[in-house]
């Protein structure tokens, strides 16, 4: 059985369509690489979560010329270390195998031999070199493939890497199955997937998402070489892909890392198996899951697409971004079922797709995924039923979403355990009329250094924060009501002894935010909350110290004191892109400060809102108006 729609893209090709000048870009784009194709098994791949800027967490330019300078997109400064010429190989061979996609597609539409020609080569390499490469985890080479959790690799720094690889590698072999000879083909089966499967197989040991590539990678191999073995493995082992299915996904059909890039992530690699479990006839017994998870990711989008981004992932990222995966869903699930709706609904919303910086999908001029080309070259997007879109609970997962005409508000008031947590409880991320007013930054890069000093802190999110310190607390919360207009939650021993309660209404012309932090003993709070949107009010203000040097407030900047009579309440103006709002916040017993805060990357800075209490309880409230 094939899925590919070859002869439906020919006629698009013909006809003068975006495919033919996507066609005529990726068969440059191939040939210039693939002319000049040259690896080697003496350099070993590194970490692409390496690759960002130290100063403003922006990432750096992968640039095939310039394997020794490393620069910042945004500040322009130019790094160059042994480590990040590493992870510029990791960038290049990633690259040799997209080119092994387009050239593969190319190919199959003109038949031009150079394009197959250059497709053997630089696979031919790979399949005969495979062992040569050196078994390493990120910059350490060892034979302990579980040394690090991200596994290791061989072409690849991590074993999740090479499970991405694999699974794109299998697709230009099923594209390309009638053209190539049986001899190439078990040499790329025995020579490279068989010795990958091999370092792959002793990482399934977890529930958690790399598995879930690690489970697909060796699936589609196994399916590929139809190798019987493999296959029991990959669907009914102890780690199979039906058991991190089924013990992974919450109840809300959600990830339960509780990050949105990683519940899309792991989709990847689990519609790419769906792929060829259907190409190949085999049933997955969780699939329904992987379909309520798709359709369910539509419902926790903003009413701008943007997602809501708690816990590690990319910032800014919409539904767009993860449009390939939608591509897939629609295939495995059908164009016509409430999955391919959702895909349709998608590509139908006039939003720029945000990129993502690692392991990057194929995109013709961010618009056109290479699985869009070869699944759905012809698809009528107008051929779709609207979705509605409520205010809706994910009790499961701790997150909670109102909306209403104007507004969308979302909160996060839990854990699933440490895994790519931010300490960050009681959390919220704000829309109004279509603009965000704060959203949570995500990170950068892992190995970035504002990633640990800022991302991952408590103080760069929309919460409470304790005598200075991070959040201790990675379990779950408390729904005590939940509303279309109302998201009233629970923390017990955010740190020990100190309890959250944050109570978030949507009004007809605003929202109100009440947040209750109560403890036996006596603490200093800072409530903060970063806005996005531009200060009107001239204030009287004063130059301040919050007084700690860590945990995130080393990077708080131009601190001011607001001095003003009255200490009940004060209104201050905000401009957000043309929409007027007026925040009145409660004052007694608490000074109000504020504050320049990053944003990722650090091309700006947001205003912060810094209320501070020092006492055993207390209840900090403002309501938020829209005046225009």
């Amino acid at each position: 059985m094939t899925l590919f729609e070859f002869d439906k893209i020919a006629k698009l090709v013909d006809e003068g369509t975006v495919y033919t000048d996507m066609l005529k870009t990726m068969k440059e784009e191939a040939l210039s690489f693939a002319r000049v194709f040259k690896d080697t098994p003496e350099i070993t791949s590194d970490w692409g979560h390496n690759y960002f800027c130290a100063d403003d967490g922006e990432r750096l330019i992968f640039d095939l010329n310039k394997p020794h300078d490393h620069e910042c997109m945004l500040c322009g400064k130019v790094y160059k270390s042994e480590k990040l010429d590493n992870v510029w190989v990791y960038f290049y061979r990633n690259q040799a195998i997209l080119t092994l996609m387009k050239l593969a597609v190319v190919y199959k539409l003109e038949k031009d031999p150079e394009c197959l020609e250059l497709y053997k080569k630089i696979l031919t390499y790979y399949a005969e070199h495979y062992t040569e490469f050196k078994i390493h985890a990120k910059d350490v080479i060892s034979d302990d493939l579980t040394y690090d959790v991200g596994g290791a690799g061989r072409m690849m720094p991590q074993g999740l890497n090479e499970a991405i690889v694999l699974i794109r590698i299998s697709v230009t072999l099923e594209i390309l199955k009638d053209d190539l000879d049986k001899e190439f083909k078990d040499l790329v089966i025995n020579n490279l997937f068989m010795e990958a499967v091999k370092i792959l197989k002793p990482q399934l040991i977890r529930i958690h998402n790399i598995p879930c590539w690690l489970n697909s990678a060796i699936g589609v191999v196994a399916l590929v070489a139809q190798n019987q073995e493999l296959i029991d493995l990959v669907f009914d082992g102890d780690f199979s892909i039906n058991e991190q299915l089924k013990q992974g996904v919450t109840a809300d059909k959600f990830w339960y890392e509780g990050s949105i890039h990683y519940n899309f992530f792991l989709l990847e690699g689990v519609t790419s198996l769906l792929i060829f479990a259907k190409i190949y006839d085999k049933e997955v017994r969780e699939a329904k899951i992987v379909e309520e998870m798709l359709i369910q990711a539509y419902h926790y989008a903003l009413d701008n697409d943007t997602l809501p981004n708690p816990n590690d992932g990319w910032p800014n990222v919409n539904l767009k971004t993860y449009e390939y995966i939608y591509c897939m869903g629609a295939k495995v699930f059908g164009i016509d079922s409430p999955v391919g709706n959702v895909y349709k609904n998608i590509l139908a919303r006039d939003v720029e797709r945000v990129t993502i910086p690692l392991s990057k999908p194929y995109y013709y001029n961010n618009d056109i995924s290479f699985e869009r080309l070869i699944y759905f070259p012809d698809l009528d997007v107008e051929n779709r039923i609207p979705i509605e879109r409520g205010s809706v609970s994910f009790k499961h997962s701790y997150y909670g979403l109102l909306r209403n005409d104007d507004i969308n508000a979302f909160v996060k008031y839990g854990h699933l355990g440490p895994s790519h947590a931010h300490p960050d409880k009681m959390t919220t991320e704000i829309l109004i009329k279509g603009n965000i007013l704060s959203r949570d930054l995500s990170n950068s890069g892992y190995g970035a250094r504002l990633c640990d000093e800022w991302h991952r802190i408590s103080l760069s999110h929309n919460t409470v924060v304790v005598d200075g310190k991070n959040h201790t607390n990675v379990d779950g919360g408390i729904l005590n009501e939940f509303n279309e207009n109302r998201c009233y939650t629970h923390v017990d021993n955010v740190y020990e002894g100190v309890h959250y309660t944050r109570e978030l209404d949507l009004l007809p012309d605003g929202f109100l935010d009440k947040f209750l932090v109560q403890s036996d003993d006596e603490h200093n709070y800072d409530w903060i909350f970063h806005s996005q949107a531009k200060l009107l009010t001239q204030l009287n203000l004063e130059d301040a110290d919050l007084g700690y040097s860590d945990n995130g407030y080393q990077h708080v900047q131009n601190t001011k004191l607001v001095v003003t009579d009255n200490n009940d309440s004060i209104d201050l103006e905000w401009d957000l892109n043309g929409v007027k709002l007026i925040s009145t916040i409660k004052l007694a017993g608490k000074q109000l400060f504020l504050a320049d805060t990053f944003d990722n990357p650090v091309s700006h800075y947001r205003k912060a809102i810094i209320l501070r209490e020092k006492a055993k309880d207390a209840t900090f409230e403002v309501n938020w108006k829209i005046v225009n």
